[in-house]
């Protein structure tokens, strides 16, 4: 048996998943036990609030790939990995969930100006504003998640380089040719 192929990591901080935790020993988020012999298996999913409005933040995709969007202020959360796969003249229309479709504003609710700062919807930490072209967008400082405001995710192609750059130049990687020896 191979051994890697069974091994559970902690979705949010990468740590490895033992038997019996209920929650990650290095992040501490809630695990749902129920594998061979009480393992944990995965994350508990619980809804994810926008970081704007701080109402649920529905599923969606773009260019086929996973995101957050607001239904109410209508801004969007890409994750790390979403963006760094996607093209630049990929076609980038988001395509919101079903669940969002039939979003209802709750009664009584007043809408909220942004925040000084905002909390990542993905690891649940700071997030800061940051210009990446001629644009300004939220990153989130631990995993790197962008947060763009409503009507942003059009210019999403111009915020797309200046992005991956940044994340090259923080990684050490300045994306230029090796040397051959």
């Amino acid at each position: 048996m191979n051994n890697a192929s069974s091994r559970k990591e902690c979705p949010r901080c990468g740590a490895e998943l033992k038997g019996g935790e209920d929650k990650c020993p290095s992040c501490g988020r809630p695990m749902i036990l129920g594998g061979a012999d009480g393992q944990a298996v995965g994350p508990v999913e619980k809804p994810v609030n926008c970081p704007v409005c701080k109402l649920p933040i529905y599923k969606a995709k773009i260019a086929g790939r996973e995101m957050l969007h607001c239904a109410e202020c209508e801004g969007s959360a890409y994750p790390r990995d979403t963006l760094m796969k996607m093209q630049a003249l990929e076609k980038k229309i988001i395509d919101i969930s079903a669940e969002e479709r039939d979003y209802r504003r709750p009664p009584f609710f007043e809408k909220r100006e942004k925040p000084p700062f905002l909390i990542c919807p993905f690891c649940g930490k700071k997030m800061a504003v940051k210009k990446l072209g001629q644009m300004q967008a939220d990153m989130c400082t631990e995993c790197k998640a962008l947060w763009l405001d409503a009507g942003k995710e059009k210019h999403i192609n111009d915020i797309l380089g200046a992005y991956k750059m940044s994340i090259m130049n923080a990684s050490g990687n300045s994306g230029g040719r090796r040397e051959r020896r």
